[in-house]
């Protein structure tokens, strides 16, 4: 891979694909909603192109880079990954149509193949459509989910080799999504007590290093499948995850399990295989959990 492009580039992922990308010698098109967002991050960079484009003029950006051929398409972007759009019917339509826009450009474009950013998550979802009754908080995923099937029919209607690379739950500096992981770091550092429910389901902690090591690989790589998990391979209780962040930090006492109420989500085993992937990339995790927490430790220190 010698080329590539990356919508949301200066978001969290977007961010460390692109220094992924870098150490491998790949010259990189960031996609950038508009000047007002933030790219300070870039300085770092040697070999990244910025190109302003919002996601809702999408279909314009053939007309704004001049270059063509590129290898891979790594399309990121989704407005509101976090916090209360995730429930916002209107934001996360739009997201699906963009999603769908972006196949036709990378076709336009010539690239080899786009990448999409899915999420465990759409794996409740496709329960979710079978259940009389569902919830505002199920929006995304049953979004994200409806994403992947469209995109299928569109790379197949636009000759494109497509991946959708399904996402464990990630931590690492530079998250400011304030998942469970920065929840936790978050509330400890502030001597505050970090509360959750029973943590008995079966859980997948992805350090940002290995999930961007991996989608560097499966843009390199032939791949054989249009669907992959992403993960760590090394499947825990939840609760015993957040207790060995409690013990990284010096405050196990400060993490209490059962606090809140069950809210009911439950993951399969089988949705964290990552065997696809080893298989077909050569994929192996780098970074173990303890090593992956304290870096998070130490970046988190400096924004409190």
């Amino acid at each position: 891979m010698k080329k590539a492009i990356v919508t949301g580039a200066n978001g969290f992922v977007g961010y460390w694909l692109i220094r992924e990308l870098q150490k491998n010698c790949v010259h990189v098109t960031a996609i950038i909603k508009d000047e007002n967002e933030n790219i300070s991050m870039f300085k770092e960079f040697n070999d990244v192109d910025v190109i302003y484009c919002d996601l809702a003029e999408l279909e314009s950006l053939p007309e704004k880079i001049t270059d063509k051929d590129y290898d891979a398409f790594y399309h990121l972007a989704w407005v509101s990954a976090g916090g209360a759009g995730r429930a916002d019917y209107a934001i996360q339509l739009n997201n699906v149509k963009y999603a769908c826009d972006a196949v036709k450009v990378a076709a336009t474009l010539g690239c080899k193949k786009i990448l999409f950013a899915g999420t465990v998550t759409e794996k409740i979802a496709e329960n979710i459509l079978n259940l009389s009754g569902k919830a505002v908080n199920n929006i995304y995923g049953i979004c994200k989910h409806t994403t992947h099937c469209l995109v299928d029919v569109e790379c197949k209607r636009n000759n494109i080799d497509y991946v959708w690379m399904q996402f464990s739950n990630l931590y690492g500096p530079y998250s400011i999504n304030g998942n469970i992981v920065g929840y936790t770091i978050k509330e400890l550092l502030s001597g505050n007590d970090a509360s959750f429910g029973p943590a008995q389901q079966i859980y997948d902690l992805l350090y940002i290093e290995d999930l961007v090591y991996a989608a560097y690989l499966l843009g390199e790589k032939d791949t054989k499948r249009n669907c992959y998990y992403l993960g760590s391979g090394q499947l825990r209780i939840l609760a015993d995850f957040l207790k060995e962040i409690g013990e990284i930090c010096g405050m196990p006492e400060k993490i209490k399990i059962g606090a809140r109420p069950d809210d009911g989500t439950r993951y399969e085993e089988s949705w964290f295989d990552i065997t696809p992937l080893k298989d077909d990339t050569g994929y192996a995790p780098r970074v173990a959990y303890k090593d992956g927490i304290q870096q998070t430790i130490d970046w988190m220190k400096t924004t409190l």
